[in-house]
């Protein structure tokens, strides 16, 4: 059924936003439309599905506009971004706005969260983001179970900058934060030694499942930490594959309420090699894992 659907709407979108490029992508109508004022009217609009623009980090390098309308174009409601490029955080706020999406959270680098965090924080502010978050740490950064007492002091820090702008921080995780260190697992640092006041977590689903770890656990730890998700799938081999083509059962994570407060879904595939395809395959997948997820009847 999930596959039937995914192909029903690459079918209908392929040949307007994958053949053209960038700029004639642009040109697609928006999301706004019939089908974004129906899941308006039964609250499902609350789970757009969302992508990470890391996905798209070669176009966006080219030509920011032209990307996002495409993206837009996809469906997608909700971005996240990864640098602002030659655009810059005002014009990509107003951008994004202008097409009828929200950019909840913006990836910064780490040591830029240690080493300026004021001026990380009023990046983050003029490009209207609700979470500033860090994407990952050089691997210079985190030899040491000391080093990531640091980035759990670092991340208090920023914390407390975010708390006053009307903001909150986030730490986005990869696998390496659950490889042990003298003992001791560093990701279980970064939760104990941070504020839940002032500091959440962003979880990777694929870099969970692929550290051996059980994405379930890891939610149940602490579910009120964890309003955001990056949605990446995982093939047999253990490879990330386009959303809903692979192995995780994200609609039963997410669907249990007991360890799911998860908000903002955002869609994303490192290594895609058509950027574009994988989004439109994602966009398809991801829309189906939320209907599955969060059926309409549980909204009220």
């Amino acid at each position: 059924m999930m596959r039937d659907k995914m192909e029903r709407e690459i079918d209908m979108n392929r040949r307007r936003l994958l053949g053209t490029g960038v700029a004639a992508l642009s040109m697609m109508a928006l999301p706004g439309c019939a089908e974004f004022q129906a899941l308006d009217r039964v609250g499902l609009a609350r789970k757009r599905p969302g992508i990470q623009l890391y996905t798209v980090r070669a176009a966006m390098e080219q030509d920011v506009p032209g990307t996002l309308k495409a993206i837009a174009g996809m469906g997608y409601g909700e971005v996240e971004f990864a640098g602002y490029f030659d655009a810059g955080p005002a014009e990509c706020r107003r951008i994004v706005a202008d097409l009828g999406m929200t950019a909840p959270s913006g990836h910064v680098q780490a040591r830029d969260v240690r080493d300026a965090p004021q001026k990380v924080v009023d990046v983050a502010a003029e490009a209207g983001h609700d979470y500033v978050t860090i994407g990952w740490l050089h691997p210079d950064d985190r030899q040491t179970i000391s080093q990531y007492q640091e980035w759990a002091t670092a991340c208090n820090r920023i914390g407390e900058l975010c708390k006053k702008a009307g903001m909150r921080f986030a730490y986005h995780n990869h696998d390496f934060e659950f490889v042990p260190i003298g003992g001791n697992v560093p990701y279980d640092v970064l939760m104990l030694e941070t504020d839940p006041e002032l500091v959440d977590f962003e979880l990777d689903f694929y870099w969970v499942q692929r550290a051996g770890k059980s994405i379930e656990s890891v939610l149940a730890f602490a579910p009120e930490r964890f309003p955001m998700a990056h949605i990446k799938d995982m093939d047999t081999a253990g490879n990330m594959t386009d959303v809903g083509t692979g192995t995780i059962d994200f609609a039963s994570i997410l669907g249990n309420k007991e360890i799911s407060r998860i908000k903002h879904l955002f869609a994303e595939r490192d290594d895609a090699p058509d950027p574009f395809k994988s989004a439109a395959i994602s966009h398809a997948g991801l829309q189906d894992i939320i209907d599955r997820a969060y059926p309409r009847n549980l909204f009220g």
